[in-house]
């Protein structure tokens, strides 16, 4: 059944009207020929395909974006479980000293060994806390680096481009 036939079965055609858009059709189709027609179907069905891929694509696109969404979501909280279960520094008689962002210069009680690990850059001094609290704990080097790519502002300090590398 065809658009014709269900509008004409919905009483919004009349059978004079069906038979005049019939009669054009037909006529239309002889004056095209069967190649333009077949051409003009051809045309219809690369638009189609190219409208799916267009949202197939785009359905890629947004998966991709999700999952990247997804993966950052995980990487923060395992920064986090990093943080919350980084080494608590000392006691220990040796006064670390470094300068804070915020200007300040607090100090640790290390071991020897510890202040002996981070001036080597094998640990780097973090904040668990706030930005604004002195809360600081230790972590080895490679866990440092990750934290410093989710949560720079995490790292208290590091050995100049200990980090980086």
């Amino acid at each position: 059944m065809n658009l014709r036939d269900q509008f004409k079965k919905a009483n919004l055609l009349s059978d004079k009207q069906a038979k005049k858009l019939a009669h054009e059709a037909r006529v239309e189709r002889k004056e095209k020929g069967r190649e333009q027609l077949e051409q003009e179907a051809q045309q219809r069905q690369d638009e189609v395909r190219g409208l799916q891929q267009a949202g197939r694509e785009q359905t890629r696109r947004e998966q991709a974006e999700l999952e990247r969404q997804r993966k950052d979501r995980e990487e923060h909280a395992a920064v986090a479980v990093l943080l919350r279960d980084a080494k608590k520094p000392g006691p220990g008689a040796v006064k670390f000293y470094f300068a804070a962002t915020d200007g300040s210069l607090p100090w640790l009680e290390l071991s020897p060994r510890e202040a002996q690990e981070v001036r080597a850059g094998q640990l780097c001094v973090v904040r668990s806390g706030p930005p604004s609290t002195h809360t600081y704990r230790l972590l080895p080097i490679e866990a440092g680096r990750r934290v410093a790519r989710v949560r720079p502002d995490a790292v208290a300090f590091a050995p100049r481009g200990v980090l980086t590398a």
